[in-house]
């Protein structure tokens, strides 16, 4: 299998909801018009970003992924990723910030808990 997504070294393709994986490469460019009313667009730079979901069972794996960000975060804020970008069909290894959210579910049943955590992607 692919590994879809990594944080420095450490893949994290194991605990990803690969049905919600949603990374592209996109370009980035300028728009202008000329004076016969003709839109340009001049690529300027291409851009990597979109979302991956993680899902943790066990509290060890989701206190590991914590530490993994509070320690593979360099002094600009941003972190080495790769991942997996559906619209080319290729794996990026890039410079990205990462806005992380989360969700703790509990089954009521069973004395059990599930971290399920959106990894917002925004390459450099």
């Amino acid at each position: 299998m692919t590994n879809l997504f990594k944080i420095s070294t450490t893949d994290l393709t194991q605990w990803e909801d690969t049905e919600q994986h949603k990374v592209n490469r996109d370009d980035v460019f300028t728009t202008w018009t000329d004076g016969n009313w003709v839109e340009h667009r001049e690529i300027v730079r291409t851009r990597i970003s979109g979302t991956v979901v993680l899902g943790f069972k066990r509290e060890a794996d989701f206190t590991a992924f914590i530490t993994l960000l509070s320690t593979a975060q360099n002094a600009n804020g941003y972190y080495p990723i790769t991942v997996w970008c559906s619209n080319t069909n290729t794996s990026e290894t890039i410079n990205a910030f990462l806005d992380v959210s989360g969700d703790t579910v509990w089954d009521v049943t069973a004395p059990i808990k599930y971290h399920q955590i959106t990894v917002t992607i925004t390459g450099v």
